[in-house]
């Protein structure tokens, strides 16, 4: 956090600023294991044999759990799509200005996006400007420097990145561009930075534009917050087993490469061999061919037992140590395992520990969801956007993100129905998750067809029945 701008920003202070470097390199090293490129950060998996430049070629099982577990949950929380509600009618001018807004914005799939930056990296920015509208962007967090002050309170919000170098006069220099979210006011600047890392030059091309709204257009997530402060990622608990499944796997592999091919025994006198002028046999490795020596039976292939099995069980291990402090289980990738009888219920007590953490991350991000979109509804229609319409609450419908038993719930409605617990409309709801105008004319139609009564089954005439003959009268 930047308690000084001003300091920051002064000609002669370096860029990044020092107090932000350890967070900087966390994100290039976290950025590394989301994109696969591990041996950028373990570098223990390039030097599994020898220090030999030729060993570095060799092929390196890379698991990239990293990418798995961020997305997962960011499929949980964004995958199944909430929905925000503004108004309890759905046709009202309020809602379906809401709805326009998330729409043109593809506000949930920036949701999901940031969500995947607050597990790698411990926080999600979104940030709003106007160009014919409100328009959002995910901003990577390397470009997001919090100015607090002495209390360590966020009162501001400076998105700040540096431009390709150019050279001018035979110096390299780059350009460092500013942009500082007050509330009701973005105030925008511009610097020089030398090659060296240095501010030589600014502020300038300054600008200050007023966005008629009390608070910043900027956003953020945090992924877990404690009294102790600080940004908490998804992978500096795992980063230590993970690198020893990839070691233990990459060594095992090429224990299987090396010993894949049988060595082949013959004589002496078979022609396979070479020999010296002083008579000496000359091996070579790439025949895979070894001397048979006299006595020892008839030429044939020598094969190998690698008793890999300690190492198997230690991937079993370290994989089970992964899924407790990852707050995953095995039911979270491998679903199949779990058979296809497995019920809603069943399902979710498989998934107890994911789904509480899922919980938790909902605690941080429905209140700040909602009061964002509050927040950027209010910035259009203070600029005067066609349609905007006062918004006074927001709040989310959220999904738990896995597959529905439609059996386990028709039978639940069924029984809450019976039991005069709910009515028809939210059983209708409940079941086929219908709103608005196709909520009421699915009630009207189902209201019609129980007037009028059930039709009487078609009579079916079966081949070789006997007619139908009326009784006589009796006598």
């Amino acid at each position: 956090m930047i308690r000084n701008l001003d300091a920051v920003l002064r000609v002669g202070s370096p860029w990044p600023p020092v107090s932000e470097i350890d967070r900087l390199q966390t994100y290039a090293q976290n950025e590394a294991l989301f994109n696969g490129e591990h041996t950028k950060v373990f570098q223990v998996l390039l030097k599994l044999f020898s220090s030999h430049t030729a060993e570095y070629n060799k092929i390196i099982i890379i698991l990239n759990w990293h990418k798995r577990l961020s997305t997962l949950w960011a499929d949980f929380l964004f995958g199944e799509q909430p929905m925000a509600i503004v108004s309890q009618d759905p046709e009202s001018r309020e809602q379906l200005y809401a709805n326009d807004f998330v729409d043109r914005n593809r506000y949930w799939a920036l949701c999901h996006s940031r969500q995947i930056d607050v597990s790698r990296f411990g926080h999600g920015i979104i940030e709003g400007y106007y160009e014919d509208g409100c328009k959002l962007q995910v901003v990577h967090p390397s470009k997001y420097f919090p100015i607090g002050d002495a209390f360590g309170r966020v009162q501001a919000h400076m998105i700040a990145w540096l431009e390709e170098p150019e050279t001018a006069d035979h110096i390299r220099q780059r350009r460092l561009y500013c942009r500082i979210h007050y509330p009701g006011i973005i105030e925008s600047r511009e610097y020089v930075v030398s090659s060296s890392g240095y501010i030589i030059a600014g502020p300038e091309n300054e600008s200050v534009v007023k966005t008629g709204i009390s608070e910043p257009l900027v956003s953020v997530i945090e992924n877990l917050t404690t009294s102790s402060g600080g940004l908490v990622d998804d992978y500096r608990d795992l980063d230590s087993i993970i690198k020893r499944m990839e070691t233990r796997m990459t060594r095992v592999g090429r224990i299987l490469d090396v010993h894949s091919e049988p060595l082949l025994v013959l004589p002496e006198d078979s022609g396979a061999f070479s020999k010296t002028e002083d008579g000496a046999l000359v091996y070579d490795s790439n025949r895979k061919v070894l001397e048979r020596v006299a006595g020892a039976g008839d030429p044939g292939y020598v094969t190998w037992e690698g008793q890999l099995t300690a190492a198997f069980q230690e991937f079993q291990t370290d994989l089970q140590q992964l899924y407790a402090l990852s707050e995953t289980c095995e039911a979270c990738f491998e679903p199949s395992k779990l058979g296809a009888q497995a019920s809603g219920t069943a399902l979710r007590l498989m998934l107890f520990v994911p789904l509480k953490k899922v919980d938790r991350l909902k605690l941080v991000a429905d209140p700040s969801i909602r009061a964002e979109l509050q927040t950027f509804m209010a910035f259009e229609l203070a600029r005067g956007y066609a349609g905007a319409v006062p918004i006074e609450s927001v709040s989310i419908t959220w999904q738990d993100g896995l597959p529905e038993d439609f059996k386990e719930t028709v039978q639940n409605v069924a029984l809450l129905r019976a039991q005069g617990l709910i009515w028809l409309e939210q059983a209708l709801k409940m079941l086929f998750k219908l709103e608005g105008k196709a909520l009421q004319d699915a009630m009207e139609k189902l209201k019609g067809e129980q007037e009028i009564g059930r039709p009487e089954p078609p009579l079916i005439e079966l081949p070789g029945a006997e007619e139908n003959v009326e009784p006589e009268p009796a006598q």
